[in-house]
């Protein structure tokens, strides 16, 4: 038969275990949430579709279509120019400010990448589909 300091000591060391392996438990499942989870700032977008350029004044709206931006990749915060597509022709140079993440009635992804253009002081925009967002890493 065990003493009684034999004993003892099983019955403290056992809930000690088990408490340590439950605490590594929660903590590694806390670090796989906040890990897979989290996303992180949209800084830009890229798209594989067509787009279309709204060019925007006080007191017209003129839609460009078969614009495009050079390598189809827009972040917030830096300066593009807009191009005709099938040419050299330059529309318009845009400083990306906000982008916008929508998805159509029929499931087709698309993006608004407004901007601020040299020719107006009201926000213009490029209408690209198929965008997906780029996260800040």
């Amino acid at each position: 038969m065990p003493s009684t300091k034999e004993i003892r000591s099983l019955v403290i060391i056992v809930p000690l275990r088990r408490k340590s392996n439950l605490t590594l438990f929660f903590i590694s499942l806390f670090i796989f949430m906040t890990s897979c989870s989290k996303e992180g700032l949209i800084i830009g977008a890229t798209w594989e579709g067509e787009s279309d350029f709204m060019f925007v004044t006080g007191d017209k709206m003129q839609m460009n279509y078969a614009s495009y931006i050079p390598g189809k990749l827009a972040y917030i915060g830096s300066f593009y120019e807009v191009m005709k597509l099938g040419s050299n022709e330059l529309i318009d140079k845009m400083e990306v400010v906000e982008i916008e993440f929508k998805s159509r009635v029929d499931g087709k992804n698309y993006c608004r990448i407004w901007g601020k253009v040299d020719r107006s002081d009201e926000m213009s925009y490029l209408l690209a589909y198929e965008c997906i967002p780029v996260y800040q890493r």
